[in-house]
This record gives structure tokens, sequence and C-alpha cells, in this order.
């Protein structure tokens, strides 16, 4: 039995010492046991990579709808404008109104032509003519197009 309290205390001290490292090693051992640690890695990147990948096919399926919807309406915009010319090469005071039907040659789209006439504000006769030719896709994604002319004899 030791009676020195200096040599006891170095010695609890090194027992603490002992204890201290012996805690460590055993912490390090349970962290480098890492069996499956590898498959959660790889599950968890898969996720990740399939979020991303699905993000981007989303990009490219909603630029590939605007696109195809930016055709329509660029179809659209052509048959307004068509119509128009026609009404204008007949004379613009001798354009009637149509109702919305189908364009020949062009399934999938609506035409209709609507006349507003103002007011003879000065007692002239001249009436003043607005002329709306209105387009609308079906088939694709596009808004409904208008085109406008006005006419005022003079």
């Amino acid at each position: 039995m030791i009676r020195s309290p200096i040599l006891l205390e170095a010695l609890t001290l090194v027992d603490y010492f002992v204890a201290a490292r012996s805690r460590l090693l055993r912490s390090r051992l349970r962290l480098g046991d890492e069996d499956g640690i590898a498959l959660l890695e790889v599950l968890t990147a898969g996720v990740v990579l399939s979020i991303a990948i699905l993000g981007l096919a989303l990009l490219f399926s909603m630029g590939s709808s605007y696109v195809a919807a930016e055709g329509g309406e660029r179809v659209a915009l052509f048959l307004a404008q068509q119509r128009l010319e026609e009404l204008r090469a007949v004379g613009l005071a001798r354009a009637v109104a149509e109702a919305e039907r189908p364009v020949p040659g062009f399934p999938g789209f609506l035409r209709s032509t609507t006349i507003t006439v103002g007011t003879d504000l000065d007692g002239s006769g001249d009436v003043p003519r607005i002329i709306t030719v209105s387009v609308k896709s079906l088939v694709r994604q596009a808004g409904p197009i208008t085109v406008t002319a006005s006419r005022v004899k003079h």
C-alpha cells in the first residue's frame, strides 16, 4: 500500500491518461468500422444526380414547348396579315366581317374578321372603319394573334 500523496497522485494521473487513451482508441476503432458507409454515399450521390437530370429534362421539355408555341404564333400572324392584305386588295371600304371559321389549308387555326364603324364627328360623311383580323391556334400552345387596320376617307 502506497502512503505517499505525491506518488498516489502520480499513479492516479497515469491511470487517467491510460483510460483516456483507451477511450480514444475505442472511438477510433468505431469510426474505422465503416461498413455500409460507401453504399450510403453512392445512394446519396445517385439521388442528387437524378434530381439534376430530372431538372435538365424538364428544362428541355419546356424549351421545346415554347419553340412550338412561337412557331404557332408565327403561322397565326402570317394568316392574319394575309387576310388583311386580301381585304386591302378588295378595298377596305368594301370589307365585310366574317365569323370565326377554320382557315382553308391550315388545319387547327381559326380566323375571324370584325369591323367597327366609328362616328362621323364633323358631318362630312367620312366614317372611320377599324378592321380587326384575329387568328387563334387550336393545336399549338400559341395565344391568339390580332392585326388591326383602320380606314379613314380623306
